[in-house]
């Protein structure tokens, strides 16, 4: 493996961190709106779309965030009163975190806007063809 990145190679790694870096202040300000860490609103639109909750271990994993901080954010959540924990049935060792009626309605809130700026700063700015090349090679680099 080289130790040295090509003027493409370099140029496509710059162009991926303005890109994500542009992206991330415009929602990161959005989500401050709304009292919410990029990771609690990972955290409720994960659970939007699970309706039985999700094992903290198993959420950890999607969000690639430790254990211990899901633990912290969860915790704060939860004395937001916008998620639960319970313990989970199939494991009594385990605790699976689910959405409240007040998590449910600050996401769909949330949603419109986050999905507006998605749309106007990344998809929008890409060709049908283009985003189906980005998402199979950032899926490809994301895999475990």
């Amino acid at each position: 493996m080289s130790t040295e990145l090509s003027a493409g190679e370099l140029a496509a790694y710059f162009a991926l961190r303005r890109a994500g870096d542009r992206l991330q202040r415009a929602v990161t300000g959005h989500l401050r709106d709304l009292g919410l860490t990029e990771v609690q609103f990972s955290v409720l639109a994960q659970l939007g779309e699970s309706p039985d909750g999700i094992g903290m271990s198993d959420l950890a994993h999607r969000l690639v965030v430790t254990k211990s901080g899901l633990t912290y954010q969860a915790g704060q959540l939860e004395s937001r009163g916008l998620v639960n924990r319970t313990a989970d049935l199939d494991d009594d060792r385990a605790v699976r975190l689910r959405l409240t009626a007040d998590g449910a309605e600050l996401l769909a809130r949330a949603l419109p806007a986050h999905i507006a700026l998605v749309r106007e700063l990344f998809i929008d700015r890409m060709t049908p063809t283009q985003l189906a090349v980005l998402r199979e090679a950032l899926t490809h680099v994301a895999a475990d």
